[in-house]
């Protein structure tokens, strides 16, 4: 989650636009730049900035088709324009064309940019737009950064950004994140420059980056500052924030006892995100997770119950099947639809029978339930009979006699069914003369006293 954040904020927010134009430099004489691609036009430049723009697009809408097909183009793109990239690096005459060239360096995957961006963003005379996406290119190249052999430099380049007070917080969010993706325990990485910008950072964006980066390097060592400090924080932001990290942090022995308190916390937000982490500690404790997140499907948050129900498919524990059918008849549509989804990956073929009530959700008002419920049934039962209702009732009715109430009573005889209108004749009956006996009681008890302190007033006015 937190290196798409990162790329939405490289193409989107980070770039510096292009619309100001980019300065040109004459093409070499022989006129052969297509061929070497020594030198980038103005058009290309433009093109490649649109693709980062809807790169970042994608991210946003969840398009992962679309996100996967656009990293490929911009890398091929980068590799062959790589030799211009480097030199539009060190164009004097251009900000936007050294920003945007800084960005697509990341993109070639060569470990060998490495060198010149650092140098980038160590460059106090270049303005912050270009050194912000010196940065993000070092942070594209992933794990490339790890093997670079000056590693205390690069370090050192990102953790100094982090700190100078001038810096946006854009600059310090983004060199937060370069440092997460650079960070080998290997090397003897520390965590006290995020620690820092949790604990003292003025911006709560860039404390929110910190919290994500430490949970994300998974360090232990970052556990105290997120338990007691992070989750006790009186920004649910923070707090959230740090339940997400504490789940990715391999600790149980301290991380478990905060997290089952957080999902006792005021913000239903914070209650979600902790309940999503918790559960990832399952093996740790299967026990006390599976009680607590077993819980959330109680809560009044209709987004905790549907964290709860998503949360039990993760631990392949049928205990879970029962209350996710109960589940099934929340009236939240997100909460069925989770129950649906995590249905289908508890009940297995040979359980096929539980699988029933979702027959019911096939009919359900919103579509996303109803999609969830034929899938799970189509994964459980290893049929597909489309959202026909019928044709499924008749299947698990064929294959399992007992649950059709056609069978439900076998050859015995029905049961009389009772109209109750004697019964409610004789209540009609007895109780207004049991009300009014109760009735007449009070009034004559009240009028009694009444009688009694009036005649002591009149007794104590006579002395």
């Amino acid at each position: 989650m937190f290196k798409k954040w990162s790329i939405a904020v490289l193409a989107s927010v980070c770039l510096m636009s292009l619309a100001t134009g980019c300065s040109s430099t004459p093409a070499s004489e022989d006129g052969d730049t297509g061929t070497d691609r020594s030198y980038i036009e103005d058009d290309t430049l433009e093109a490649f900035d649109r693709d980062l723009r809807s790169l970042a697009l994608a991210i946003q809408q969840a398009d992962a088709d679309a996100e996967r097909s656009l990293k490929t183009k911009i890398g091929e793109s980068a590799r062959m324009y790589q030799k211009a990239l480097i030199s539009a690096l060190y164009d004097d005459s251009s900000t936007p064309r050294r920003a945007l060239s800084a960005v697509m360096l990341g993109f070639t995957g060569d470990s060998s940019v490495v060198s010149p961006l650092i140098e980038k963003v160590k460059d106090e005379d270049e303005p912050e737009s270009v050194r912000l996406n010196a940065v993000l290119g070092l942070a594209t190249l992933g794990d490339k950064l790890r093997d670079y052999e000056k590693h205390n430099e690069l370090m050192s380049a990102f953790s100094s950004q982090m700190e100078v007070k001038e810096a946006s917080f854009a600059m310090r969010r983004a060199s937060i994140f370069a440092y997460s993706v650079a960070f080998d325990g290997a090397l003897n990485d520390s965590i006290l420059p995020l620690r820092d910008r949790f604990l003292s950072d003025s911006d709560v964006r860039v404390q929110i980056a910190a919290i994500n980066a430490m949970g994300d390097i998974g360090d232990p060592n970052a556990v105290p500052d997120l338990a007691v400090v992070g989750l006790d924080h009186p920004d649910p932001e923070i707090r959230a924030a740090s339940a997400v990290a504490l789940g990715k942090i391999a600790d149980p022995t301290r991380v478990l006892p905060a997290l089952v308190q957080a999902c006792l916390d005021d913000s239903a937000t914070v209650r979600r995100q902790s309940i999503d982490a918790i559960s990832k500690h399952y093996g740790s404790d299967p026990e006390r997770v599976y009680a607590t997140v077993i819980t959330g499907l109680s809560d009044f948050d209709s987004r905790v119950r549907e964290a709860s129900a998503l949360a039990l498919a993760r631990f392949d524990d049928t205990r879970a099947i029962d209350s996710l059918l109960q589940a099934t008849g929340d009236r939240t549509a997100v909460v069925r639809q989770a129950a649906a989804e995590s249905l289908g990956q508890l009940i297995t073929y040979d359980r096929e029978k539980e699988a029933f009530p979702l027959v019911e959700l096939l009919t359900d008002q919103n579509p996303g339930v109803q999609a969830s419920a034929l899938n799970s049934l189509t994964s459980i039962t290893r049929n597909d009979f489309g959202s026909d209702q019928v044709r499924w009732q008749k299947y698990f009715y064929s294959k399992y006699p007992e649950i059709d109430p056609a069978n439900m009573y076998g050859d015995g005889p029905k049961p009389r069914v009772n109209s109750g209108i004697s019964s409610s004749n004789s209540r009609r009956t007895t109780t207004p003369r049991t009300t009014s006996s109760s009735r007449n009681s009070r009034t004559s008890s009240s009028r009694t006293s009444r009688t009694t302190r009036t005649n002591n007033t009149r007794n104590t006015g006579r002395r």
